[in-house]
């Protein structure tokens, strides 16, 4: 098992668990299905009465379109449904090929072996904690994190150049100009990021923005946004794409003044 974001390691170290128990509690339990493809038109049923082992391919687990966990090859699908049905779903970009198992089989050897029993349990534990895990890392808050929401008309100074500031803003509503020694050499999209890298690393700002129609934002204290990128890998995705737009659209416009002169 594994995600595509970063984890911690222990919870890695639970799944490298999980999977060295798997030979031991698929023996002497028989193949249902050998080598069946689960195909993206007709995915796992997380209410079939079946346990799956992939055996070429990967399968996504998600929930209301969020990635939970991937399982890979050797990984075994569905051991933590037999008592309880699974709300998830089981999804594939491509083909995945696994062997199938009854159940009801599995169930009946795991209740008459009590070495099965004690790694069906450990297994099982080992699973519960590791999901506990990501759910924590996924989930961090800080509790100090208090936006401010503030309005600007048009010709208000948002942020002012060469000045100090601890705030990152988000732009909501309105539009923008970004001004650098008194030419403007950009704007600030709908929803875009800006201020962060004088807010982040205690410099200057490096040009003004200033409101061009009546302008709603979204104001965070520098710590404050700190502890967001932590919590939130997605809010570092979309600070680097709109630093990038900003940062290009700034040097075309900078090269395009400098033919005109």
């Amino acid at each position: 098992m594994y995600h595509k974001l970063e984890i911690p390691d222990k919870c890695k170290t639970l799944w490298q668990t999980c999977q060295s128990l798997i030979p031991a509690l698929l023996k002497d339990c028989q193949v249902k299905t050998a080598d069946l493809k689960i195909k993206k038109s007709s995915p796992i049923d997380p209410q079939a009465k079946s346990i799956y082992r992939v055996k070429s391919g990967m399968i996504s687990e998600t929930y209301n379109g969020q990635l939970i966990v991937n399982y890979e090859n050797g990984d075994l699908i569905g051991l933590d449904g037999l008592f309880e049905t699974k709300t998830t779903c089981f999804e594939s970009d491509f083909a995945v090929i696994v062997d199938e198992y009854d159940s009801q089989q599995f169930i009946d050897l795991i209740s008459n072996n009590k070495d099965k029993l004690l790694a069906f349990n450990q297994y099982l534990s080992c699973f519960n904690q590791s999901f506990q895990l990501l759910m924590c890392h996924f989930s961090q808050q800080e509790v100090e994190f208090n936006p401010e929401f503030r309005t600007y008309k048009e010709g208000d100074v948002i942020i002012k150049e060469n000045t100090e500031g601890d705030e990152v803003f988000t732009l909501l509503t309105g539009s923008t100009k970004v001004m650098l020694k008194g030419t403007e050499v950009g704007k600030i999209n709908k929803d875009e990021i800006f201020g962060a890298i004088a807010a982040l690393t205690n410099t200057k700002r490096n040009a003004s923005v200033i409101a061009t129609t009546y302008c709603e934002t979204l104001v965070v204290k520098s710590n404050n946004f700190r502890s967001l990128l932590k919590a939130r890998p997605d809010t570092v995705q979309k600070l680097i794409h709109d630093m990038a737009r900003t940062i290009v659209s700034s040097n075309k416009r900078i090269m395009e003044l400098s033919k005109d002169n």
